[in-house]
């Protein structure tokens, strides 16, 4: 994995970026560098992780001389008609056949089948069922695996940085709700399932 990718294993609930206007924990939490340098009161807060290994790339060819230079639209239209098969910016979204998709969907499979750990995770928070009434109020931007995996197969999640964020907002939820030592161990669930994440997400 690249050098910003590199995660100490102590690390867990790693944050989303945060959602502008808000002011939560999970979109600003305490200790985490927000707003640069320095946290609240002129302290150096944690650094904010990077989303993922993905990076955009352009099509170059090499002149005679060796030099690298973009394609020309003319160039362009000729590589994608030879090699339709390895042009993914022209595949659907909903057809779920781009690369990157196809990684976040295999995570999304290998974090869904630890039932040990994931059985909080898999579906919505049902905050009337599950008697607590405050989740709306604290958490305000609910999220969960099955849902992930909608927005995933329909093309709604068009990058995947978007991907990580969506996923890190699961845990980071469930670690803001949830205080450790809890019976239900929801808190150190999110903990560890968050720590099988950040490691596929630096393989990829």
């Amino acid at each position: 994995a690249p050098l910003g990718m590199a995660l100490p294993d102590a690390e867990t609930c790693i944050p989303p970026p945060p959602r502008p206007g808000c002011d939560c924990l999970v979109c600003h939490p305490i200790g985490y560098d927000n707003h640069g340098e320095h946290g609240v009161g002129g302290e150096a807060g944690k650094r904010r992780r990077p989303m993922s290994n993905f990076a955009a790339y352009k099509l170059v060819k090499l002149d005679l001389d060796g030099t690298p230079r973009p394609l020309s639209n003319p160039e362009l239209k000729e590589f994608e008609k030879h090699s339709s098969g390895v042009c993914e910016w022209n595949k659907p979204l909903t057809s779920v056949t781009r690369q990157w998709q196809k990684q976040c969907q295999l995570v999304l499979k290998k974090m869904m089948t630890q039932k040990k750990l994931s059985w909080a995770f898999n579906e919505p928070v049902d905050a009337v069922a599950l008697g607590i009434p405050d989740y709306p109020q604290i958490i305000k931007h609910p999220m969960d695996l099955k849902t992930i995996e909608g927005l995933l197969l329909r093309g709604t999640i068009t990058t995947p940085d978007e991907f990580t964020a969506l996923v890190r907002t699961v845990f980071r939820n469930a670690f803001v709700y949830n205080k450790p030592g809890q019976p239900d161990g929801v808190r150190e669930c999110a903990e560890k399932l968050s720590l099988v994440f950040e490691k596929e997400i630096a393989k990829m």
